[in-house]
């Protein structure tokens, strides 16, 4: 038993090492909001997380805020590990768990131009990270290090959710300057966890760090 356990634990930590390619993918991916909207989804989150079965997903999902939230990512990952020893079958009994780390995008980083655009399960109309149509852009357009102004947020519900196409030309109709850095403001698509490009895994935890590795969202199983 001793051995098995040993070995499912250094299973599980060579799954912490993200390759090249993915940890690239990852952080382009780790689109940030404003923090009022954050602070939503990861109450509305929680609450779903209580349910223990989401409605939308069905499957069994586990949030890790007393584990993580404001920890080291690997003193997460530790304590991650540990729980999934003692209850293996809430996460599928898996041999690996697929750590999926993203970096929060900062202001400084490549790809700050891009807004992210939170499609419905159809993954052709826009719902955003509340289901609302709200979307939101973390900064402010600077056309010069002393002219900035704040963009956003765009409604993208107009009684029915525009399309994706509809709404980023909407988007950027409305920011249609480059920034001082001679970039415009882009489109970045990005799709619910259970639709057909986002399938759910459940032995998959995705964790939000800062550039100080420390966790800044709830970590879940989805």
């Amino acid at each position: 038993t001793h051995h098995h356990t040993s070995h499912r634990l250094r299973t599980m930590k060579a799954a912490r090492t993200l390759t090249t390619a993915a940890a690239s993918v990852a952080l382009i991916c780790a689109l940030p909001t404003s923090t009022e909207a954050m602070e939503k989804v990861e109450s509305r989150n929680l609450n779903m997380a209580e349910d223990d079965v989401s409605r939308e997903l069905m499957h069994l999902s586990v949030s890790f805020k007393e584990e993580c939230l404001h920890k080291p990512k690997d003193e997460c990952i530790d304590a991650i590990n540990a729980r999934v020893l003692e209850t293996p079958a809430i996460f599928g009994n898996p041999h690996v768990v697929n750590y999926d780390v993203r970096k929060i995008r900062e202001e400084t980083d490549e790809g700050y131009n891009l807004v992210s655009l939170r499609t419905n399960m159809d993954t052709t109309t826009i719902g955003g990270l509340l289901g609302d149509g709200m979307i939101w852009y973390p900064y402010e357009w600077c056309l010069a290090a002393d002219n900035c102004y704040t963009i956003g947020p765009w409604d993208c519900d107009v009684g029915i959710p525009l399309t994706k196409e509809e709404c980023c030309k909407m988007i950027k109709d409305s920011v249609p300057t480059a920034d001082m850095n001679g970039n415009y403001l882009e489109c970045y698509f990005e799709y619910p966890v259970g639709t057909s490009e986002n399938p759910v895994q459940t032995n998959r935890i995705i964790i939000h760090t800062d550039a100080n590795d420390v966790v800044v969202h709830i970590p879940k199983n989805e």
